[in-house]
């Protein structure tokens, strides 16, 4: 028998494709040349991009005097494929770079972004008539030169949207702006709509998020930098139906070259969340690159997910293969950071699970995000009363989970109905960026009149101006977020800095950052950021919100069920003390101002960019002497 099983080996075939001693020398010549390959690559991508995007053709100066002392247009012909260049030059010698914005300035009956004639370079008449030093300051400069200005560049193609994501890149932009009267914001961006002008987006910037970039000292350092509205699909999941974040991170990068070719700025920001830009910015124009990160790219639990379906499905292995690889690749992009932040603990840690390379020196920092709002403006009385208001700020997408609230809110009010107690009304207030937001709310609209709630008993405010949100944060008794981990939770601190009581969902930041227990008599705080903690130890006492849990959470089946039903929770709420709310409104009101006041992010990003504008000097004078000047 053993002889037999010799005679089959000894008598199977030989590899068609013979294994030489020869093999491991090919193979390292093979490894060495794709090696030397990509070495001429990056050094020749290198010097070729620095220049072409920041180095302007020699006669740039001689075509900009004759343009001064013509009618202000430098021509087409003689700007070339050079126009980003010759941008750049002008913001730095303007006295009002927001004059050479690729976005109209003011909105006029027949105004349309698209036109290329915003794409010329013209020379503004401020400075044509009131800068003295326009002409020289148009000319290369040391990195030291004390009138050189800084283009913080605020790589974000929906900075029109209303969301928590926005609110970062507008408060950011006004704080760089308020430390330094040389630092200039170029914002890349698509635009809502054609119609749309710098006035205009700003006017709306300061209606959502009250932030007034029009101020004397801050009036003409915004410089919107269009991505042409035609391609935003390029960035848009919606756009493919399959491998969608491999077109999206394809996206990515044809908009980071859209935007390069309008001007290059000397520091790199995403607040966005397009991480295929980073290597790009960092290897081929040689400038600090940040990242402010809202939730990571590709997450370990995607993978988890799908290894679980995989026992069930053998197909789906290849996706869990495309989702390996991308996260891979994220890990890499993420490499090529100089500075990093993210938003909450939660995110920080799932983050970390990706970026491997990531230690305790190179990590990202945790930045809460701002609220907008200055406290030192709000005339709070802990003790004040409130309207019965159940209070629901968020913008109307799936993932806010309105439907489930809606749902609960009806089991809450029938309970109220059959015991005869008055119950709260709710009010949904939440900005629309898309068709399907606008579909979203009318869905919300019909399942409310399918479950025949009272007249008045709900409220949806779209897209509510500023003021408006405000005056319901002053007299809100609960305020609510149903999202399932959520990354942070912008609205949970709006509502606690008021004294609005939160009910959340218990997961994300919410769970881990925000509703956290506090000493409101020390105003000490009784975790770390991050730090875990037994609610049953701490007690009710130190609480500054309720929490609650679905079955439809996606990690229910999985997860201990710990707390009650929404519905219960508002049953709850509504059945408390007035002792009772004092209490938790006190305790809300001390975490907000420790952890998240608007100073605690002021001074966290004013760091941020005297950290990016030290590296920037010190990047730049790596240069050759060329690159470094321009």
């Amino acid at each position: 028998m053993e002889r037999s099983k010799l005679r089959a080996v000894a008598d199977f075939p030989e590899p068609g494709i013979q294994i030489t001693s020869q093999f491991p020398k090919i193979f390292s010549t093979i490894c060495l040349g794709i090696c030397f390959i990509v070495f001429v690559f990056y050094k020749g991508g290198k010097a070729f991009f620095t220049r072409f995007y920041s180095l302007p053709p020699q006669s740039y100066v001689q075509n900009i005097k004759e343009a001064v002392n013509g009618n202000g247009l430098v021509k087409r012909s003689k700007v070339g494929i050079k126009k980003a260049s010759y941008r750049r030059r002008l913001i730095l010698a303007s006295a009002k770079p927001q004059m050479y914005s690729t976005v109209p300035l003011t909105s006029k009956k027949d105004t349309d972004c698209s036109n290329k004639a915003y794409q010329d370079i013209r020379i503004a008449r401020v400075d044509k008539e009131e800068n003295s030093e326009f002409l020289n300051l148009i000319k290369p400069m040391e990195p030291d030169f004390p009138k050189r200005k800084i283009l913080y560049g605020f790589f974000h193609p929906y900075s029109y949207a209303g969301g928590g994501g926005e609110r970062v890149l507008w408060q950011a932009v006004y704080v760089t702006l308020q430390k330094s009267s040389r630092n200039v914001a170029l914002i890349y961006t698509f635009t809502e709509s054609n119609d749309q002008s710098v006035s205009s987006i700003l006017t709306s910037v300061h209606k959502t998020f009250g932030l007034d970039f029009f101020t004397e000292d801050k009036k003409g350092r915004v410089v919107f930098m269009q991505l042409p509205n035609k391609y935003r699909w390029i960035i848009d999941g919606n756009s493919f139906k399959f491998l969608t974040m491999a077109f999206q991170a394809l996206g990515s990068v044809i908009a980071f070259f859209f935007a390069m070719n309008e001007c290059a700025p000397d520091i790199f920001i995403d607040t966005l969340g397009l991480p295929f830009s980073y290597p790009l910015a960092s290897c081929f124009l040689q400038i600090p690159v940040y990242a402010y990160v809202h939730y990571p790219w590709v997450s370990n639990d995607m993978l988890n997910k799908l290894a679980i379906k995989m026992k069930k499905n053998p197909v789906y292995i290849l996706k869990y293969a495309y989702w390996y690889l991308l996260m891979k690749l994220y890990s890499i992009c993420g490499s090529f950071l100089t500075e990093s932040s993210c938003n909450s603990s939660w995110t920080l840690k799932n983050l970390l699970k990706v970026w491997t390379w990531a230690d305790e020196d190179s990590k990202p920092a945790i930045i809460y995000p701002p609220t907008g709002i200055d406290e030192s403006k709000i005339r709070l009385n802990a003790d004040s009363s409130r309207s019965h208001i159940f209070l629901y700020i968020a913008q109307f997408r799936p993932e806010k989970r309105h439907e489930l609230l809606i749902k609960e809110f009806h089991k809450y009010v029938t309970r109220c109905d059959k015991l005869c107690a008055k119950p709260f009304k709710l009010v949904l207030i939440g900005s629309t960026r898309s068709d399907d937001d606008k579909k979203t709310v009318e869905h919300l609209k019909s399942l409310i009149n399918d479950f025949s709630f009272p007249e008045g008993m709900i409220e949806i405010k779209v897209n509510a101006a500023r003021e408006e949100v405000d005056e319901y944060l002053n007299k809100s008794e609960f305020g609510l977020n149903a999202m399932w981990n959520e990354h942070f939770g912008i609205s949970v601190v709006e509502y606690m800095i008021y004294g609005v009581i939160p009910i959340v969902h218990a997961s994300g930041g919410p769970l881990a950052d925000i509703v956290v227990p506090v000493d409101s008599d020390t105003g000490k705080l009784l975790v770390e950021k991050g730090e875990s903690y037994s609610r049953d130890t701490i007690g009710e006492t130190y609480m500054p919100g309720l929490f609650f849990q679905d079955p439809s959470d996606p990690d229910s089946s999985t997860r201990k069920t710990e707390f009650e039903s929404l519905s219960d929770v508002l049953w709850r709420a509504s059945e408390l003390t007035d002792a009772q709310r004092l209490q938790y409104r006190k305790n809300a009101i001390s975490v907000a101002e420790k952890k998240f006041g608007i100073s605690v992010f002021e001074q966290e990003w004013d760091r941020v960019t005297t950290s990016l504008a030290d590296y920037e000097i010190y990047e730049r004078n790596k240069r050759g002497k060329v690159e470094r000047l321009y």
